[in-house]
């Protein structure tokens, strides 16, 4: 039978994870276009945390030539996993959730569902801030006396929140909507502060003759750290690209859609990333890599709220996509009785808040290095086991109706985990961890590449186990 036409009758003298959230996309909704993937990349590029990465890794001493090919490499890189993801997406119209479910079991799948789900939570609460801060920005610009109150701050935090909870509940057509608005409109804002940088700066050669580093080892110490965060930066929703290449017919549109959106406009963003660093560096003597606080520098009100909706719209094109339904369709899968989906967006709102974003975005070494450079430790081994089980174990044949079964079934595997991907999934992970807490060397440079690192030793280490595994049952 043809997988995307389940037996519902069958399906319903079972114990299943079957829901109006959970089922396939019937072939009339699934109106993506290669353009709405590029269009989704786009939104996610054009960013104010990518042009975040670029300043930072400006304050923490590259070049500008050096952190744009740093983290146009890490963004292309990512892309691969991605692209190999969305097959399952497209392929069988359902999302992530369902991915993992195949590879972890129904019940080993909680794991890393949750920690991706959590992840997403964690980056919906640091970008939200750098939103609402752009909220304040324009408030403060019209009341002048509420400059430096936490309070009205904290209240700009709250409006952003809500934003983006109202978009993201009115699903993916929404969505679609506004990244394919939004798209046009960035790249037009971009250009401006690249003119802005240019004026300051007297032309581009005073902002490309800058460096704080002419030691190339001194680079090549920044550069895997930094490459790996890069990578990270991407990974969350690479993870879970499903959930949105589910809306495309053809595999075509879903790859020539990521790769055409990804890597060009993360060249044109950082690009105006560095500008804006550089340029705040020789206008107000200070590098400001945040650009809600260079925006909030500027005595102009005009150009204060111009480029404050910028970075609102700049953000929300991220944040949404990339950190919000992800976990929302996460919570209201996994527990299916307890949230729907738009229980399950309120619920990260709330996780969201807790993790107290505004302490993460106090200095870029913090932002960059030891959030994104940790998260990668995770993000590598799961992607690993992921693409190993969908390509190699299964070789991207599913059947849809085990897929839905909470017990029994060909993915049930023993008692509802899959043992030999668990134990993959947590050495790897302790393998490039244990670089962080060691002055070894060898040891270091694995948990600097994390991602790459965890990523090859998983895929690899499954692979074997199912290779043995299939021996042994022939």
């Amino acid at each position: 039978m043809n997988n995307k036409f389940l037996d519902l009758e069958q399906l319903k003298k079972h114990p299943n994870v079957y829901t109006e959230d959970t089922k396939p996309l019937q072939d009339d909704k699934r109106d993506w276009t290669t353009w709405s993937v590029a269009s989704l990349w786009i939104g996610i590029m054009v960013s104010i945390p990518v042009y975040m990465l670029a300043g930072g890794l400006i304050a923490s001493g590259m070049s500008w030539i050096q952190a744009i090919f740093t983290i146009v490499l890490g963004h292309t890189i990512v892309m691969i996993p991605a692209v190999l993801l969305g097959h399952f997406g497209t392929k069988y119209a359902v999302g992530f959730p369902l991915l993992s479910k195949l590879v972890f079991g129904p019940k080993g799948n909680l794991f890393p569902t949750l920690i991706r789900a959590l992840l997403g939570c964690f980056w919906f609460g640091v970008q939200s801030w750098i939103g609402g801060t752009a909220i304040n920005s324009i408030v403060i610009n019209i009341i002048p006396t509420l400059k430096g109150n936490f309070t009205i701050q904290f209240i700009s935090y709250l409006i952003f929140l809500i934003i983006n909870i109202y978009i993201a509940l009115n699903g993916a057509k929404a969505l679609k909507i506004f990244e394919q608005f939004s798209a046009p409109l960035l790249i037009a804002l971009s250009l401006s502060v690249l003119i802005w940088a240019y004026r300051v700066a007297g032309g581009f050669g005073r902002i490309f003759s800058y460096s704080e580093l002419n030691n190339s080892n001194n680079f090549l110490q920044i550069f895997f750290p930094a490459l790996t965060a890069m990578i990270a930066f991407d990974s969350t929703i690479a993870i879970n690209i499903s959930d949105y290449t589910k809306n495309v017919r053809k595999q075509s549109q879903q790859a020539i859609g990521q790769f055409l959106g990804a890597p060009i406009m993360t060249a044109f963003i950082v690009f105006v990333g560095v500008c804006g660093t550089i340029g705040a560096q020789i206008k107000f003597g200070e590098m400001i890599w945040n650009p809600a606080d260079l925006v909030a520098k500027f005595d102009n009100p005009v150009i204060v709220i111009i480029f404050s909706i910028f970075i609102i719209i700049a953000t929300m094109t991220t944040n949404i996509p990339a950190n919000l339904i992800p976990p929302g369709i996460i919570f209201s899968n996994i527990w299916t009785k307890l949230f729907t989906y738009k229980k399950a967006i309120l619920l990260v709102l709330g996780i969201s808040i807790i993790v107290m974003p505004w302490k993460v975005l106090e200095n870029p070494n913090n932002y960059i290095f030891e959030v994104n450079g940790t998260l990668a430790t995770f993000l590598g081994p799961m992607t690993g086991i992921y693409l190993s089980s969908y390509w190699y174990q299964y070789k991207t044949n599913i059947y849809l109706f085990d897929l839905y079964l909470t017990d029994g079934g060909k993915y049930f595997y023993y008692n509802g985990w899959n043992i030999y991907a668990m134990i993959i999934l947590f050495v790897s992970t302790i393998i490039v961890l244990i670089g962080k807490f060691t002055d070894l060397q060898a040891l270091k440079f694995l948990y600097e590449s994390s991602y790459v690192f965890g990523l090859l030793i998983s895929f690899i280490l499954y692979a074997i186990t199912i290779k043995i595994n299939n021996s042994k049952r022939s």
